[in-house]
């Protein structure tokens, strides 16, 4: 079927050709071969890759390992083969090959013969390979990308996964041989400056490659032809020019005005179409034309009026974008790209910081049809290499992102060196030291100049973390037009107030800088609940009140003339370890692009039609232990721009509240079993909803209470969390102390990490042998029994366990310095009997399994006779620890 598709397809081309059309691009996307590692011949026509495996484009090869529990992902060299036949009515054309991208060096072979080598994983490049190519019979294109590390390119570290592979499209384009030129810098060969915008007129600036492959001198008329918004032509300048033979990149400049142009804002997004077309001055055949967005505005940013557009005053708020998701890594769909603008733009967003790397073309085409601004950054991550090839490499990486964004009229700002005094080398050496700065304050203004060069009308900034005097010492402070903030107090350590301080501070230090807030988030499971949040807690009540902190800080200042959330989506991080292993989790939907409650809060917000909310809506089983009255009373909160909203539960009005800052909390008390909530509010007689339905597993206070049936209960030690299993159909409950009739442990400690700036809630390692690694990242130290006084009757019994306490734990830079305190527990040897029978004797969970390491003990038990069931620790070298245990009524 699919070669059928293929052979329809060329069908149409060829049509194409016959018709007068000169330029076609189509996708090579389909039918490719693949092999990881580097292999001998691999490039040659001979090669049998019969065992290869076949694939399609987009694709990368780290979607697995980079999510597994072995440490590190495949890093280095992988090949693709793909057999290409071309008609013979392409002989005497031109043929470019055009990658989006491929990570993070490529080099090309056709026909065994190299056509081109690429550096940079995050940018398009494209070849000519029309003298390595047969026409009518087939072709054999060899792609050797590698995305092994390397220290003349950049990235060279950062918190989130390199994936290797050619993970976003493949075009071939076919042209005559004098045409728009398709190799400047993998650009269209057309680049549109609007220098004069106002509400009256507009100037339009075109600059055009053109290519003449001929041996011969042509004649050629170029003509540019604008399109309004509406599909009316309006404006036509051309002119005649000689182009001499084989040449390449000739520049063409021509100028135009227009009167009462239809500008371009977040609002109304217009978009004007740019027609340039060549035709041959004899005999007035079109020889090449392309099209081009044009988006009319001016704009400024400034400490005293914030930020500027078309003379209106707009405070940007948006967030930072991964291009990953979940079981896909980053080669992604088109509809993937254009549903992640449309989270931003539904949210009421009107900024996207496109960090930390240039990303697809379907991406920043949506910016530009829905009104996103967006700043576009090159990975020039944390630190630098002090070579003359890795500056030119960081060179050549801004002009590619420069010139193929060129006329984007959503991108406003360049961006580049994100961080790079994170981890600065040669502390204690302080004539190397000085010696490194002074190489990093050289290439940030040798790229600030290039990009100034290449583009002189947008603004540029370099994104800088907490750390004020390391960016003054090197130099940075004064290069770029705006300084970027990475802001993470209240989680990295401190408190939420040390962001507003912070940031006062360094405005009375650089009065004249406008700041970007680029980064600003905390992590959240979103499987984790509590109703007492704290610092890296990872639940999404502690991110709550970490943005509704951040925000009003933000808002509140003028020199702020924007903000970026960290970050859209979770994201692939494989380093990290945390909550979910190997995922950065601050983004404001998960992986998979579900909403978090930090998501509503800010839709709510921005959003100017009316929005009616019901926060936790992922939380749809929940559970706790209920009063006299089997009733467990939890808040819920209500994210809402409307004056006032009633909250209903199964039907009964729980009464109305006036939103506080877009947030209304009710007390609700849920009951046993299923449970609605319904929330209404009215604007100007239009009543809008919301709806939420989830399940409730009630525990009653006595177990023995007839009215709900014990059926099972699960328990996390040391914890104030709830953990929500949907897999499983599970809700993990907080402990708590005994009492009699009731449950609970006696005895021991929480245990808490203790780190470079004070303490955290729970374990970040990643737990080996489970994916519901928050159950086993908390734990009660020196517990001495837990009772259940339940009914009599057959129950099994689990018991969880894992060691919390190593020297294993990994330090990162990310943390900001709040790393762990590495804590090699002494030898913890104890007893473990269920009513008073041994079950676990001389148990020593590091020596029988390792430290990290998930281990359920399951055991079926009787309570008779009225005595419950009894678990009691005993011990004989250390402190006895539990993690969590659940337990299940069989009969």
């Amino acid at each position: 079927m699919k070669n059928l598709r293929s052979g329809i397809a060329l069908f149409f081309l060829f049509c194409f050709l016959l018709n007068g059309y000169s330029r076609i691009k189509y996708s090579i996307n389909d039918n490719w071969k693949f092999q990881k590692g580097d292999f001998e011949h691999a490039s040659e026509i001979s090669l049998n890759d019969s065992a290869w495996e076949k694939i399609n484009i987009p694709h990368t090869w780290n979607v697995s390992d980079a999510m597994d529990e072995e440490t590190g992902y495949y890093r280095g060299i992988s090949w693709y083969r793909k057999n290409l036949t071309l008609p013979l009515e392409y002989s005497g054309k031109q043929i470019t090959i055009y990658f989006e991208g491929a990570n993070q060096t490529a080099e090309i072979f056709v026909n065994g013969v190299s056509a081109g080598f690429h550096i940079g994983g995050y940018t398009r490049f494209s070849f000519n390979i029309t003298p390595f190519l047969k026409f009518g019979e087939k072709n054999v294109l060899a792609v050797k990308v590698d995305n092994s590390y390397q220290k003349l390119i950049p990235p060279l570290s950062a918190d989130f996964t390199f994936f290797g592979g050619i993970y976003r499209d493949v075009y071939l384009i076919v042209t005559e041989n004098i045409y728009i030129s398709t190799t400047h810098y993998a650009s269209d060969g057309v680049y549109i400056s609007t220098p004069i915008v106002n509400k009256n007129m507009a100037n339009l600036s075109v600059k055009t490659m053109l290519n003449n492959a001929t041996s011969g001198n042509c004649q050629i008329k170029i003509e540019h032809t604008l399109f309004h918004p509406d599909g009316t032509e309006i404006s036509i300048n051309s002119q005649k020019i000689k182009i001499n033979k084989n040449a390449s990149n000739v520049v063409t400049l021509q100028e135009f005005n227009i009167t009462n142009p239809s500008l371009w804002s977040p609002e109304f997004p217009q978009i004007y179409r740019l027609r340039t077309r060549i035709t041959d001055s004899k005999s007035k055949n079109i020889l090449d034309e392309v099209y081009q967005p044009v988006g009319f505005r001016w704009f400024e940013f400034s400490v005293g009026n914030g930020f500027m557009l078309n003379g209106k005053s707009y405070k940007l708020i948006g967030t930072n974008r991964h291009q990953c998701f979940d079981g896909l890594g980053n080669a992604l769909p088109d509809e993937i790209h254009v549903r992640d603008i449309k989270l931003i733009k539904e949210m009421g967003g009107n900024f996207l910081r496109v960090s930390h790397y240039p990303q697809d073309p379907v991406l920043m085409e949506m910016c530009d049809k829905t009104g996103i601004i967006t700043s576009v950054e090159i990975p020039v991550v944390n630190a630098i290499t002090e070579h003359a090839d890795f500056y030119k490499n960081c060179i050549e990486m801004a002009r590619e992102m420069v010139l193929q964004d060129f006329n984007r009229p959503s991108v406003l700002i360049w961006s580049y060196m994100n961080e790079v005094m994170l981890q600065p080398p040669f502390i204690n050496d302080s004539v190397r030291h000085a010696q490194y700065l002074k190489s990093v304050q050289q290439l940030a203004e040798k790229i600030e100049n290039q990009i100034r060069n290449d583009d002189p009308y947008r603004y540029t900034i370099i994104p800088f973390h907490g750390n004020f005097e390391r960016y003054k010492s090197a130099g940075l402070t004064e290069i770029p037009k705006i300084i970027g903030w990475n802001l993470y107090q209240g989680w990295y350590g401190n408190t939420f107030d040390a962001f507003g301080t912070f940031l006062d501070t360094a405005h009375e230090k650089l009065k004249d800088k406008p700041f970007i807030i680029t980064e600003y988030g905390a992590d959240v499971d979103p499987r984790l609940h509590t109703f007492d949040p704290v610092r890296f807690d990872y639940t999404q009540e502690y991110a709550n009140l970490y943005h509704e902190h951040y925000i009003k800080d933000i808002l509140s200042r003028k020199f702020i003339v924007g903000a970026n959330i960290w970050n859209l989506n979770d994201f692939h991080s494989e380093e990290r370890e945390n909550a979910v292993p190997h995922v950065n989790n601050k983004g404001i939907t998960t992986l998979n692009r579900d909403l978090k409650d930090t998501y509503l809060y800010y839709q709510s917000m921005l959003n100017h039609e009316p929005e009616i909310l019901i926060g936790g809506r992922s939380w749809t089983i929940r559970g706790g232990v209920c009063d006299e009255n089997h009733i467990c009373y939890q808040p819920v909160k209500i994210y809402s721009n409307i004056n006032e909203v009633e909250l209903f539960l199964n039907g009964r009005s729980l009464g109305k509240k006036k939103p506080v800052d877009f947030i209304a909390e009710f007390n609700v008390p849920f009951v046993h079993g299923k449970n609605i909530l319904d929330v209404a509010g009215i604007v100007e007689h239009k009543t809008y909803r919301d709806q939420l339905k989830l399940e409730f597993h009630m525990i009653p206070s006595n177990l023995k209470d007839s009215r709900i049936p014990f059926k099972d209960i699960n328990v996390m030690l040391g914890s104030k969390r709830y953990f929500e299993d949907k897999q499983n159909d599970v809700i993990w409950i907080p402990e708590q102390e005994y009492s009699p009739g009731s449950w609970g442990y006696t005895g021991g400690t929480n245990y808490v990490k203790r780190t470079r700036h004070g303490q955290q809630p729970a374990s970040d390692l990643n737990i080996k042998g489970t994916d519901i690694d928050p159950v086993f990242q908390t734990m009660r130290q020196g517990i001495r029994s837990f009772k259940f006084d339940v009914p009599d009757g057959e129950y099994t019994l689990s018991l969880y366990f894992a060691e919390l306490l190593t020297s294993t734990g990994k330090t990162s830079i990310y943390n900001l310095g709040d790393d762990s305190i590495n804590e090699d527990v002494d030898e913890r040897i104890f007893n473990v009997n269920i009513n008073k029978v041994q079950v676990l004797k001389h148990f020593n969970i590091t020596r029988e399994f390792g430290p990290q390491q998930a281990v359920i003990k399951k055991f079926a038990v009787q309570a008779k006779d009225g005595q419950g069931i009894s678990i009691d620790f005993e011990s004989l070298k250390g402190e006895p620890v539990l993690n969590a245990l659940r337990l299940y009524r069989n009969y």
